[in-house]
């Protein structure tokens, strides 16, 4: 069986309520069974929006080892869902996290590169949630806040393939609808995934 990994996030200063939260839940409540027929195993976190969260990421793919990684998050100035295909060595040093504290550097790592590319086939992740009925499109620009800091985290490391969602507001796109088009499309997507890279060789190797 396939491990899947999805985060959400929670409230941060100028959003006190975080949809990414409620779609986790929802894939939790009604999903779980649903992916579980289809060969998936559904890991769900919902992370404090914290500058600091590389360790948290960490932490949780060395528990939960995944095959796979989705992060979910919210972009409030954005109509549509955007799969972000790129990652950037890049942060804001005044943008408060949701514990008041600050970036002190603007460059995120210091490695050479300026981007890591999404390790998903952003492009027929995109089809596949349009072909379900949501409004999807490409994005290059994750922002230089904690959800592009998780995407770079997860991309850096090579852990699992990785990608990232932004969702916009709870009044332009119910969590329980992307909810629904996440169980159509993931557990697929999962399967496609680790059949590439080797389901189980990790484990295995570890024996």
């Amino acid at each position: 069986m396939a491990t899947l990994l999805v985060t959400a996030f929670g409230a941060f200063p100028g959003a006190p309520h975080n949809p990414s939260a409620d779609i986790v839940a929802d894939l939790e409540r009604h999903w779980r069974g649903h992916f579980s027929r289809m060969g998936v195993k559904l890991v769900t976190a919902v992370l404090p929006v914290v500058h600091a969260i590389a360790p948290l990421i960490d932490a949780l793919v060395a528990r939960e080892q995944p095959d796979a990684i989705l992060h979910l998050g919210l972009a409030g100035r954005r109509r549509n869902v955007t799969v972000e295909t790129r990652a950037r060595n890049i942060a804001t040093t005044i943008k408060p996290d949701a514990r008041g504290a600050f970036v002190a550097k603007r460059r995120r790592s210091a490695a050479s590169t300026d981007s890591l590319r999404a390790s998903w086939d952003t492009t027929l992740l995109v089809a596949r949630l349009r072909s379900s009925g949501i409004d999807a499109a490409g994005s290059i620009d994750a922002g230089d806040y904690v959800c592009n800091a998780a995407l770079w985290r997860s991309l850096e490391t090579g852990a699992a393939p990785a990608v990232f969602i932004h969702v916009p507001k709870k009044s332009r796109l119910r969590p329980a609808e992307l909810a629904r088009s996440l169980a159509g499309v993931l557990p697929a997507m999962t399967l496609r995934i680790a059949r590439r890279h080797g389901v189980g060789r990790a484990r295995a190797e570890s024996r």
